[in-house]
């Protein structure tokens, strides 16, 4: 493949990424705090893939919208007077405020706070204070739309105009998720989960370490113990398809371990799906709820996590589970990532290794591989 990327002075001797992961280097430390590194990753990655913004339960009137935030590009998703999902930038044509802020539900109009230019839903401008000039269109001003998709209820968008749809990138990823996931027809993101359930959802670390460490149950003995009794991380299942990966381990006790679990309760597996490049969805042991997270870059070391929770309507919410999810795996993995973007900043680290061991699949690193042969692609890096 044809390196596309720019050069950097004394980074000329670093191997690429090689196809066979027994014989493949990591990337370089530099890949995660350099700045030109993460600029071209937001044009070559981040403006033309699919990214999880909000699921159609918070859409439910005309008028519901939802804001996110797509590296450094704010935009919004909003349920138009067709009752379609619509996806805008988030900015007003006048002189670029931003419109809307979080979500919510509006009653008629899109109002830019600053001049009070005023769009419909479906994004045409439709009046302007003051204005008395021939020459000026309202059709001309319209927002700027964005492709906009629907799966299993989430919400997709992506800024490339020409890029694929969404059914075509990640093959079979979602008919597995329907096979999965009890009565996934049904759950809605739940009220009882506000703020106070996600501690920590700014991270000091590189996304990509975020999402390599999620691929791997390598680290899980060492530094989830509890999650290691719970579930049987040897007998840990890797599937891996392009641009999607599923991690599913059967429960090792229901008893011992992060929480107790009942032989009744629908999930009996703990189950994971990554989709590239930075959104993962999760299957708790014991839960009818099914989670997703989107780890969204913000600067080359600083990550911010958002979640999109769903459970039955009438599901009441286990505190111990949640607890530990968000206090004691969660708080885990952060300061282990953290800590390894401190270390990818050492002068004292160039290029690591994966540790692939054929006898052991499961905790071999063939997912944290196949991500950055992904990257590789994505970012027009030689590989070998």
């Amino acid at each position: 493949m044809q390196n596309n990327y720019p050069v950097w002075k004394n980074h000329m001797d670093f191997k690429p990424i090689n196809s066979d992961p027994c014989h493949s280097p990591t990337l370089p430390g530099f890949y995660y705090h350099d700045q030109a590194v993460f600029d071209a990753e937001k044009e070559n990655i981040f403006y033309k893939t699919w990214q999880l913004v909000a699921h159609t339960s918070q859409l439910k009137s005309v008028g519901s919208y939802v804001t996110a935030q797509i590296a450094d590009q704010n935009v919004f998703v909003i349920r138009s007077q067709d009752s379609q999902i619509k996806g805008f930038y988030n900015v007003c044509q006048h002189r670029a405020h931003e419109l809307l802020e979080g979500s919510g539900c509006i009653k008629s109009r899109i109002v830019c706070p600053y001049h009070n230019w005023s769009y419909d839903f479906s994004g045409k401008l439709k009046s302007v204070r003051y204005c008395n000039q021939p020459c000026f269109d309202l059709a001309d001003h319209s927002l700027s739309p964005i492709q906009t998709a629907e799966m299993l209820g989430f919400v997709f968008v992506n800024l490339d105009p020409s890029a694929s749809s969404l059914e075509d990138l990640p093959g079979n990823l979602f008919d597995d998720i329907k096979e999965n996931v009890p009565g996934w027809r049904d759950l809605v993101v739940s009220s009882e989960i506000d703020s106070s359930h996600y501690p920590r959802a700014r991270l000091h670390t590189n996304w990509k370490v975020l999402s390599e460490n999620s691929l791997e149950n390598y680290h899980v003995e060492v530094v989830h113990p509890a999650y290691a009794k719970m579930v049987d991380i040897h007998t840990y299942e890797w599937n891996m398809s392009g641009y999607w990966i599923k991690g599913s381990g059967k429960i090792k006790s229901l008893e011992e371990g992060a929480y107790t679990i009942t032989e009744s309760e629908s999930s009996q597996m703990a189950i994971t799906w990554r989709l590239w490049p930075n959104t993962a969805f999760f299957l708790l042991p014991g839960e009818q709820s099914f989670s997703a997270v989107v780890y969204h870059p913000a600067k080359t070391d600083l990550t911010l996590r958002t979640n999109i929770t769903l459970m039955h309507p009438s599901q009441v919410l286990k505190s111990d589970r949640w607890n530990y999810l968000w206090s004691t795996i969660w708080e885990e993995d952060a300061s282990i990532c953290e800590s390894v973007q401190r270390g990818l900043q050492s002068r004292g680290y160039r290029q690591g290794r994966f540790m692939i061991n054929p006898d052991k699949p499961s905790v071999s690193e063939y997912g944290p591989h196949l991500f950055q042969l992904n990257y590789a692609h994505a970012m027009g890096l030689e590989s070998e």
